[in-house]
């Protein structure tokens, strides 16, 4: 039987830099490192952020247990304005999908935002296989979902369970539509960032 991955929790942290193996902990307590994050180009991102959102300008990526966990970071500037959480040939388990349902779990995210001192509405995510919370007040939108992004793995347990964790703060976005579209990036995705970032 496929191991589950526990999703894990950055806490305050969320929107903070990573430093060289960064030690966090998982929904279930038990303790996970981050490798030292490097800097790649915006179109070489694994996810399709920079495309969604055209402040975009730079991109981390790090790994964790052994390589089979990617995390991307995603900043306009100085700010990090994403974070992506994605497991290679496996997903999320209930405890780290009931975590990501858990309204107070959301507002506490919220509370590590911009959008804290602001009159935000609160809405569930929508969409098949995505699970999680989005805060709009509003051209800002704060989000915190489980999505399942990748085909069928061939695996008999394998039910589609969510396997990629996004959490965010972002304006000029609409973050219904940013949760429906966020997926891989394509190579259309890639051509349209590219002659964005040429311009």
């Amino acid at each position: 039987m496929r191991r589950f991955r526990f999703l894990t929790i950055l806490g305050a942290l969320v929107l903070a830099a990573c430093s060289t193996d960064t030690e966090v902990l998982t929904v279930g307590g038990s303790k996970a490192y981050l490798a030292e994050p490097v800097a790649i180009d915006v179109v070489e991102a694994h996810f399709n952020i920079p495309f969604l959102l055209p402040q975009i300008d730079s991109v981390q990526k790090s790994l964790r247990d052994n390589g089979t966990v990617v995390q991307e970071a995603y900043f306009a500037g100085d700010a990090r304005i994403a974070v992506v959480e994605h497991v290679y040939d496996s997903w999320f388990n209930h405890i780290s999908i009931e975590s990501v349902q858990d309204a107070n779990a959301f507002l506490t995210f919220l509370s590590n935002t911009p959008l804290r001192s602001r009159k935000s509405v609160v809405h569930e995510a929508s969409g098949i296989h995505t699970v999680g919370y989005l805060a709009q007040d509003g051209s800002c939108v704060a989000f915190r979902f489980l999505k399942r992004v990748k085909e069928a793995t061939g695996y008999n347990n394998d039910v589609q369970d969510p396997d990629t964790f996004v959490m965010g703060y972002t304006c000029d976005a609409d973050g219904e539509k940013f949760i429906e579209l966020f997926g891989f990036m394509t190579a259309e995705d890639k051509a349209r960032v590219d002659r964005r970032n040429s311009i």
